[in-house]
């Protein structure tokens, strides 16, 4: 599969994780709980399998691009794959915590401002990873 297949594919992945959650976010509002922590749930392990399967594969692709660490697309990447790396982490906690204890919906309250830095820190993982398909694939 080419790089600009992967890339296609992984742009495609983003916008599914991104609809999943947007549709957490409905259900906590609508106080479903549950479902929330579910959706979530279905969102990291598709973030998983889209840095395994995608993202690491194609950074070490490009391995060239990194020769110099100064230039805009290896100082964007690079952030978007630190940013993507830590929000991997947090979730990964996040889930992980509530399903270890999922009786307790009150010890989630609890984390609900980790929760929203994870969400603000996964937009703009999303926007930085749109702008380095763009510098790839769209620039004329």
């Amino acid at each position: 599969m080419s790089a600009q297949s992967l890339a296609n594919l992984s742009l495609v992945l983003q916008a599914i994780i991104f609809s999943v959650l947007a549709l957490a976010v409905y259900a906590r509002l609508k106080h479903s709980h549950v479902r929330h922590a579910i959706l979530m749930g279905v969102a990291i392990v598709l973030h998983t399998v889209a840095i395994a399967a995608i993202m690491i594969p194609s950074l070490l692709s490009m391995g060239n691009l990194f020769h110099n660490l100064l230039t805009r697309l290896a100082f964007v990447t690079l952030t978007h794959a630190t940013i993507g790396s830590l929000v991997e982490l947090m979730g990964v906690w996040l889930v992980a915590s509530w399903l270890f204890n999922t009786a307790s919906v009150e010890k989630c309250f609890k984390r609900k401002n980790v929760m929203r830095v994870t969400v603000a820190l996964w937009l703009a993982e999303l926007i930085l990873g749109v702008y380095v398909y763009m510098m790839l694939y769209l620039a004329a």
